[in-house]
This record gives structure tokens, C-alpha cells and sequence, in this order.
């Protein structure tokens, strides 16, 4: 009896010692039970170091746009001057400006009762070229047609005998004198007037938008007394560049006149 009391209790004693790793299978699974493809990327740090080298890559594009952007508000700058009596052309090709008194603004005109030029003249030689019937009048610079006297009819020794009488005064007859003309707004209270014309382009009509150097018209002598006394002798561009109210160079000598029309050429002496 005592013997198997004693068994029994080597029994119970094994089994207790056995039973020892029973309450450690609450923990949380040991690493080394996890796969060994899960331990990879934490073995894989250079895959991190390498994203840092190209960082500095990312950066010269997003700086690129940038540069383009401020030049091209540079190009802007210089192909619309902020100063609308800049940036004009002239309006007969390879014409220069006349030094002749007579052909610039505020020159007097006596037989007007003391009247005053009011424009620029491009005559054949003083303008610098040949000028004649056949020479094309073009747009100074770039705007809407305002006027076009495509039904112009040309004067008579009655209207001219009408002039004489009321001693050339008065915009009425100030603006017969001019003769077949096109106007031309530019924005800004700025019109350019081509006047004396013999003929207006084909494509020249009120409303119609033009670019600088289009063709308009050409050089004629329409509106003065050669028209119909001597045809042919007057032929010339008679050309203004008006502000508002007024034209370019009213209250100034002539040649003073003349350099605001170089500067608005673009040209210097």
C-alpha cells in the first residue's frame, strides 16, 4: 500500500513538472514563429537610403515654370509699351520723316486765316523715297477702322470757290480739304488719319480690325484744288496721330513736333 501510495505521488509530481509551460501560451508568439519573409524589409534599409539621393532631382522642375513664367511677362512688356503713342510704324515703307517746315505739325498755314498743319505730309523726295498714285498708305499700328470714305466724291472749282469764301475756315471745310481719308483707333484716345488717299483697299471698311503694315489705301491729292486744276502734281500722305481732343504736337514749333513723331516711330537722330 505504501508503495503505491508512493507511485501515485512520483506520478502527480511528473505530471505537475510537465505541465509547467502551460501558462506561457497567453504571451504573444515569439519572433522566431514568425516567417522569414516578414522579417525582410526591416532587414532592407538601404531601400530607404536610396529615396534620398533622388530628392534633389524632384526640385530643378518644380523650378523651371517659374523662370518661364518671368520671361514671358518680360516679352509681354516689350511688345505692348505701356505708353500708347509708342510702338507706331510708318505708314508709306521706307519713308523717313520730313526735316521740311512746311510738311510738319503746327506749321502755319496763312492761306487758312493764320491756320495750323495739323498732321505730318510724305511727299515725294522730302519723305526720303519716290511717292506716287501707286505707293500704298499703311496702317501705323494695329486697330479698328472708324472711317472708310469709300463714296467720297472728289471736289469742283464750285466747292473750292466755297473754300476760298469762307477764308478755309471751319472743321467742315477743314475736313473736305483732307479729302478721301480712313481713321483708325488704336485705344486709349489715340486715332491715326490718312487723308488726301486716291483710293481705300478692298478690305478696308468701318468695324474692320487691321494690323500694323496692312495696306489701307494709297497716296493721292483728293480734297485739293491739283485734283481737278493740275491732276497729279500734289500726290502726298497726309498723315496725323491724334490724342483726344488734340493731335500730336499742337502747341509745339514744328520740329519739336517732329521729335514726338520720331519717338513715336521708334526712331532717334
Amino acid at each position: 500500500m505504501a508503495v503505491l501510495v508512493f507511485a501515485i505521488a512520483v506520478v502527480v509530481a511528473v505530471v505537475q513538472a510537465g505541465g509547467g509551460d502551460a501558462p506561457d501560451a497567453t504571451l504573444p508568439p515569439a519572433p522566431a514563429a514568425q516567417p522569414a519573409s516578414e522579417t525582410q524589409p526591416v532587414a532592407q534599409p538601404p531601400a530607404v537610403a536610396q529615396a534620398t539621393p533622388q530628392q534633389p532631382q524632384v526640385a530643378p522642375p518644380a523650378a523651371q515654370p517659374e523662370q518661364a513664367a518671368v520671361g514671358s511677362v518680360e516679352i509681354i512688356e516689350q511688345e505692348e509699351p505701356s505708353d500708347p503713342l509708342l510702338g507706331f510704324t510708318m505708314p508709306i515703307a521706307g519713308a523717313c520723316v520730313t526735316t521740311f517746315d512746311g510738311h510738319l505739325p503746327a506749321a502755319l498755314r496763312a492761306y487758312r486765316n493764320n491756320g495750323i498743319h495739323e498732321g505730318l505730309d510724305f511727299y515725294s523726295g522730302a519723305a526720303c523715297i519716290a511717292i506716287d498714285a501707286s505707293t500704298p498708305v499703311l496702317a501705323a499700328k494695329a486697330g479698328t477702322v472708324i472711317r472708310a470714305d469709300r463714296a467720297y466724291v472728289d471736289v469742283t472749282p464750285d466747292d473750292w470757290a466755297r473754300f476760298e469764301a469762307a477764308g478755309f475756315a471751319g472743321e467742315a471745310i477743314l475736313d473736305e480739304l483732307r479729302g478721301r481719308q480712313v481713321w483708325i483707333d488704336h485705344g486709349a484716345g489715340i486715332v491715326t488719319r490718312y487723308a488726301h488717299l486716291s483710293a481705300i483697299a478692298a478690305q478696308v471698311f468701318e468695324g474692320v480690325r487691321v494690323e500694323a503694315g496692312a495696306v489701307i489705301g494709297f497716296v493721292g491729292e483728293s480734297g485739293q484744288r491739283e485734283s481737278y486744276a493740275a491732276p497729279g502734281s500734289d500726290l502726298h500722305l497726309h498723315f496725323e496721330i491724334r490724342v483726344g481732343e488734340g493731335w500730336l504736337g499742337q502747341g509745339l514749333e514744328p520740329h519739336a513736333g517732329r521729335a514726338l513723331y520720331l519717338r513715336a516711330f521708334g526712331l532717334g537722330e
